[in-house]
């Protein structure tokens, strides 16, 4: 069975994601990937793919003539077509195929979210571009909404002031940094709230989540405790980032949003916090190689300030990875809002061995 994956709101981080898992996956478009002979499951498991189709059709066009025979073979009361990357579907041509298919239906016009599918019980049709003509698919599974927005915003403790990474995010790094986990750990040095080390748990891993803040660490463990993840699978402690590899063991991978600096910092005091910023993230990676064992992944967020129409880059962790043992495999790779002054860049690292 191929199936249909459709990308949210980070199509590049979801694809990096989604080939991490299923190295022969084919991306169809900027928002859409296939799975030849994939099963659903596993898919579940993504946090940047918000639907799951099934592919039905391959098609030349996209009119009645070509959508009322798929429909047919659906049982439904409501449906829908929902486009990625193609042309969106006119009323007019929704109106046509409810007239044609000549059973007692509904339409939903637009765009179909993954609400309004599960609330609606609406069978959904996605029109994709496919190898130079239309892929039609129908939706088997979307996003776990209610679970996302639960551990997002329903968790007991969150540090707004500290930009909290989305928990969906957070999934696509932790999957990019492994998919294979028996008996693998993970490591977040700057754990903050928990986010990271909830999803790698949520995924199989054994995790160490740290941080310098004893407050942080305890609210994290009340997080983890508040989802019901077991507390034999994880272990915390305070430490600085830069001094960790005094602590513990070796890891399979470190997955961090480290600190990003202050919010608010005038526009000229910028340059000096990026300089400080270099200083401790090189003093990071170079702590960490003791404790990443050979061929490890490090995926780890690095900011970029703007200012009006200027752009200030932690520059120098870049430049300096190779000397420090570590090769780019991935990156940049943006997660932001529009008109945030501080943009999330995504690297994925590996130990040189």
């Amino acid at each position: 069975m191929t199936l249909l994956l459709v990308f949210g709101s980070t199509p590049d981080l979801a694809w990096q994601e989604l080939n991490s898992m299923v190295p022969l996956a084919e991306r169809t478009s900027p928002h859409t990937a296939v799975v030849h002979d994939g099963s659903v499951d596993p898919l579940n498991r993504l946090g940047g793919v918000t639907k799951i189709g099934r592919l039905s059709h391959v098609v030349s066009s996209i009119d009645a003539s070509t959508l009322v025979p798929i429909l047919s073979t659906e049982h439904f009361r409501s449906f829908g077509i929902s486009t990625a990357d193609t042309a969106p579907v006119s009323q007019a041509l929704l109106a046509r195929i409810k007239e044609e298919l000549g059973k007692p239906v509904r339409y939903v016009s637009g765009q179909l979210s993954s609400v309004v599918i599960t609330k609606q019980h609406v069978c959904e049709l996605v029109v994709f571009p496919y190898r130079g003509k239309f892929g039609v698919a129908v939706t088997v599974s979307v996003q776990d909404f209610e679970g996302w927005t639960k551990r997002d915003r329903g968790r007991p403790y969150a540090d707004p002031k500290a930009g909290m990474l989305p928990p969906k995010v957070a999934r696509m790094m932790v999957n990019i940094a492994g998919s294979s986990l028996s008996q693998k750990t993970l490591l977040d040095p700057f754990c903050g709230m928990g986010t990271i080390v909830a999803e790698a748990l949520l995924l199989g891993w054994q995790v160490i989540g740290s941080d310098q803040s004893v407050d942080a660490v305890k609210k994290a463990q009340v997080n983890l405790q508040w989802l019901g993840l077991s507390n034999k699978k994880w272990k915390f402690f305070v430490s600085d980032a830069t001094h960790i590899s005094e602590n513990i063991v070796p890891v399979d991978a470190i997955v961090t949003e480290p600190f990003m600096g202050k919010p608010d910092v005038p526009d000229e005091k910028v340059r000096d916090m990026v300089t400080g910023l270099e200083k401790l993230y090189i003093g990071c990676l170079k702590d960490w190689y003791a404790i990443v064992k050979p061929r490890g992944k490090v995926v780890m967020i690095v900011p970029r300030f703007v200012r009006g129409k200027k752009n200030y880059f932690v520059k120098k962790v870049i430049d300096s990875c190779e000397t420090l043992g570590y090769t780019v495999l991935v990156g940049p790779i943006e997660y932001a809002r529009p008109n945030a002054m501080v943009k999330r860049e995504i690297f994925v690292f590996t130990k040189l061995v």
